[in-house]
């Protein structure tokens, strides 16, 4: 009989810096485009955040608007009357704290681009819980034209039944790099929607900064922690704190236009 003896090592793990963390976005829908600011907690924390209560947020356009916004509960905050961004200007956020001022770069609401068609295609598969019968599987194909010679940067966004399906890809965004204006199909066979569903999918237009920060953040997310993954690091956004360079803030401020199809599985 062989015995195997266990150490215990007991690893102490320094202090994390609680960093704050905005997230928000300006469209071009009428809303009250909601912000969430939190902190950071520490690794071993029973709570992931703790919610920022007493802020003073304010969003700004060049063109001289100002939104004002108020707390919601969670974190959120939302402008105090729905408003509607336009395509080509530019907005920021300023946040007020008793201990600091946030402020966001400047962000430029790109020209929207439409989804020409929605379609539900299907193909069948084996049934997760019986390996001896088949299933279908109903997905979004969307067809868009890309503007031709501009740049362009996307982010996809998926509902089903009027929620957020974001399984099993978070964050889903394209650049035009390979297809500049032609004609796209695009077949999302992941997002799998059953009969009688309701799929909606938007197409959001983004800034080259926020492509760049969603496409980065995508990547910690989905990294395995393999020699060839992404090595996990602070995500950098266009946040930072007034006249303290050293201290950075989480996240991401910007502005983007919409467009959205809908269709019933059937």
């Amino acid at each position: 009989m062989s015995l195997a003896c266990e150490e215990v090592v007991n690893v102490d793990l320094p202090d994390a810096q609680n960093q704050i963390v905005v997230e928000g976005w300006v469209s071009d829908s009428l809303s009250n485009h909601p912000i969430r600011v939190t902190q950071s907690l520490d690794f071993d924390s029973e709570v992931p955040f703790l919610a920022i209560e007493t802020a003073t947020i304010i969003v700004q356009s060049r063109d001289g608007e100002v939104f004002d916004y108020q707390y919601q509960g969670d974190g959120f905050y939302v402008a105090i009357s729905d408003y509607q961004g336009s395509p080509g200007s530019q907005y920021r956020v300023r946040i007020d704290l008793d201990t600091a001022e946030i402020r966001s770069d400047w962000d430029q609401m790109p020209e929207p681009v439409a989804i020409e068609t929605l379609e539900v295609e299907s193909f069948e598969d084996v049934d997760p819980n019986d390996s001896n019968n088949e299933i279908t599987i109903y997905y979004p194909k969307i067809t868009t034209r890309d503007p031709v010679n501009v740049d362009n940067f996307y982010r996809w966004i998926f509902y089903k039944n009027g929620l957020i399906f974001n399984d099993p890809d978070p964050i889903t965004v394209q650049d035009d790099r390979l297809f500049d204006g032609n004609l796209i199909p695009n077949n999302f066979q992941n997002f799998d929607y059953e009969i009688g569903d309701e799929m909606t999918v938007e197409l959001t237009s983004i800034s080259q900064r926020a492509f760049n920060y969603l496409s980065l953040l995508s990547s910690q997310l989905t990294t395995l922690g393999t020699s060839s993954g992404t090595t996990p690091a602070i995500v950098e956004g266009n946040l930072f704190i007034v006249n303290n360079t050293s201290t950075q803030v989480l996240g991401y401020f910007g502005s983007r236009s919409i467009s959205s199809e809908t269709q019933i599985v059937e």
